[in-house]
């Protein structure tokens, strides 16, 4: 990537906190410091050229830097996202970094959510990732989470003796219309395919005449959950309600959650978010979720949270929906509860990014380890408008 690369957060070490001078390999001095605001046009500047090859990043994305790292509802004075300066004084590296507050049975928990990071000229600063990473994680939060780590990062982690949580890093994948999803896979990767895409549509719009179509999702029976299509507010007031059946999850209150919400709504990569709410036969909250689609393209799950029992009809419903919506396919990652749904629903599972969580005191990682924490999704970093997302001039970061 043009001198430049871009990892998840990964190494669990300690040592080095706010403020650390250091040596990089060359003997070249650096520090590791808090992001500031007025770090905000060097880390964009980061961002853009490792991941789109330029030197000129937009005005929209350096507004949601701040709103994400600023402005952010849980916003704590001692967990901070980090940043590297060169030699030069000027900002080298960075770690994003989301606070987080979560519950555990009652008891409040403080969490550090790492996102993406970057390193200019890794060469010329060979000890600036570790670095970055080892101010984090000698931080005061009592759990660090990550559900973005990529291949580099897992390396790193599993080198230091920490594996990735398997469930919460599970992407999966259902294909509804198979000619246009792989279609539309290969565009992502060679924008030339897209002229490509109304053959597959025809490919598909095909295999529908047949008497049974492999692909299209059917109900398996009587759904005891019947989904609705709800506003923004109605999905917000189902997270409040049905996060409590999880052992540990998010501290959300309205204001908080509301915040959430909006950075999620203004992706726009995925195409539209849909907010699907449902209920029991009895009027109680049973299940909801979120993902956003395009005709044509494969829709991305956002969140999917249920009662215990309910998943089989979320599922159900998740496909059905998108297939009506006219989606070729679903995805989406990192919510175990749904796995046994999934499996026997001719869904896929790959690699992608990865799950890893640490705690100083390991008995706090037992709902992770279970599979019943509540901590991916809108309760992990998928809000965020970095995940997902497309800024001015086209900069996309997923």
């Amino acid at each position: 990537m043009r001198g430049l690369f871009s990892f998840s957060l990964s190494l669990p070490c300690h040592g080095f906190g706010n403020g650390d001078m250091g040596m990089a390999g060359n003997g070249q001095a650096g520090i590791v410091r808090d992001f500031e605001r007025d770090d905000i046009d060097d880390v964009a500047r980061l961002f853009q050229f490792t991941f789109r090859g330029t030197h000129r990043p937009s005005a929209d994305l350096k507004a949601h830097l701040e709103q994400a790292f600023f402005a952010h509802p849980w916003a704590e004075p001692d967990i901070r996202s980090k940043v590297f300066i060169g030699p030069d004084g000027r900002p080298a590296g960075f770690v994003g970094v989301f606070p987080a507050r979560l519950d555990l049975e009652g008891r409040p928990l403080r969490a550090a959510l790492a996102g993406s990071m970057v390193v200019e000229d890794p060469k010329a600063h060979p000890l600036a990732g570790a670095r970055l990473l080892r101010a984090v994680l000698s931080g005061p939060q009592d759990i660090s989470l990550t559900e973005t780590a990529n291949q580099t990062a897992l390396g790193m982690w599993q080198k230091a003796g920490y594996p990735l949580d398997t469930a919460y890093s599970m992407n999966w994948l259902r294909l509804l219309r198979p000619a246009s999803a792989m279609l539309d896979i290969v565009a992502r990767r060679a924008a030339p395919a897209r002229l490509l895409l109304p053959f597959g549509r025809i490919a598909d719009r095909a295999a529908g005449l047949l008497r049974q179509v492999p692909f299209e999702p059917r109900r398996s029976g009587q759904s005891r959950i019947q989904f609705t299509d709800v506003p923004l507010d109605a999905f917000r007031d189902a997270l409040l309600a049905l996060a409590r059946h999880y052992p540990l999850h998010p501290r959300w209150d309205q204001a908080s959650l509301d915040w959430f919400l909006r950075q999620a709504e203004a992706k726009r990569k995925f195409g539209y978010p849909e907010w699907r709410v449902g209920h029991s036969p009895n009027g109680n909250i049973a299940g909801a979720y979120a993902y956003f689609s395009r005709p044509g393209g494969i829709a991305w799950v956002l969140q999917a949270l249920s009662v215990p029992g309910g998943e089989g009809d979320l599922v159900e419903d998740m496909f059905v929906h998108a297939y009506a919506m006219g989606a070729s396919g679903m995805r989406g990652a990192a919510h175990p509860w749904l796995i046994p749904a999934l499996m026997s629903r001719k869904t896929l599972f790959y690699g992608r990014t990865f799950y890893i969580a640490h705690a100083r005191d390991p008995a706090l990682l037992e709902p992770v380890r279970s599979g019943r924490a509540l901590i991916s999704g809108i309760a992990g970093e998928s809000w965020t408008r970095l995940i997902g997302d497309r800024f001015d001039e086209g900069s996309s970061f997923d």
